[in-house]
């Protein structure tokens, strides 16, 4: 059955959708899923709902029990996709 009505406690919550983390292997097509998210998004916008972007860039100080690869140096690699249309 579709969900045609979005309870009022609904929030859109995109995580990790940024440039370098985009660039990865993936077992969906990013194309796909980044336009998925930036659909939601829209939509979500468009009724008064929240959207949520989540970033991480970095890792917990201390954490030492694994030998992290370097990251790629593709500038603005922590910066969201600009498809989701982030709002300030």
């Amino acid at each position: 059955m579709p969900v045609i009505t979005l309870d009022p406690k609904t929030a859109h919550i995109a995580v990790d959708l940024q440039n370098g983390i985009v660039t990865l292997p993936t077992a969906h097509s990013v194309v796909e899923v980044v336009h998925n998210a930036s659909v939601l998004a829209a939509s979500f916008r468009r009724h008064g709902l929240p959207v949520v972007l989540v970033t991480v860039a970095g890792a917990p100080a201390g954490r030492t029990e694994q030998v992290r690869r370097a990251r790629p140096t593709l500038a603005g690699w922590a910066d969201l996709v600009p498809e989701l249309n982030q709002q300030l």
